[in-house]
């Protein structure tokens, strides 16, 4: 029997934090990450992915405003950082190595400082384009001095 992407999900790195219990909710049912991520229109395996790449205190307070957002009893609500610290070690590592570290800063702020490049070539494109230039041989105009001294009084 060959192995199609249907069933992919199934042995995923990602399943124990998915499937993991969240709290209980008002009406007495078990919450699970999954479902916690559902029903915020977010896709739990994208986003169980995206928390593996945060350090861990930013995923802790992803999380923690995550389950806050859910009709948890009292209780439940009341431990969301415990749970959120919980659930977290349920996630895979994600170790990097120091080459991957820098590949991944240095394509980071490449694509800002080309918009930066980007910008200033066309500003200074335009700033060419419609300053006002000079005929050849023509002077520019010399300022006229005010005198202020002057005092025009009526007589």
């Amino acid at each position: 029997m060959t192995s199609t992407d249907a069933f992919a999900l199934k042995n995923s790195e990602l399943n124990a934090f998915l499937y993991a219990d969240v709290g209980t909710e008002l009406n007495g049912s078990v919450l699970t990450m999954l479902s916690v991520l559902a029903r915020l229109g977010q896709d739990p395996w994208a986003e169980a992915a995206r928390l593996t790449t945060l350090p861990k205190g930013a995923a802790i307070d992803v999380l923690t405003q995550t389950i806050r957002e859910m009709p948890l009893g009292s209780r439940a609500l009341a431990e969301t950082i415990a749970t959120a610290s919980r659930l977290l070690l349920l996630l895979p590592v994600q170790v990097q190595s120091p080459g991957q570290s820098i590949r991944a800063a240095v394509t980071a702020s490449a694509v800002p400082i080309a918009f930066l490049c980007a910008f200033l070539l066309m500003g200074l494109g335009i700033s060419m384009t419609s300053a006002p230039e000079a005929p050849a041989g023509a002077a520019m105009p010399v300022a006229q001095a005010i005198d202020h001294t002057a005092t025009n009084m009526p007589k």
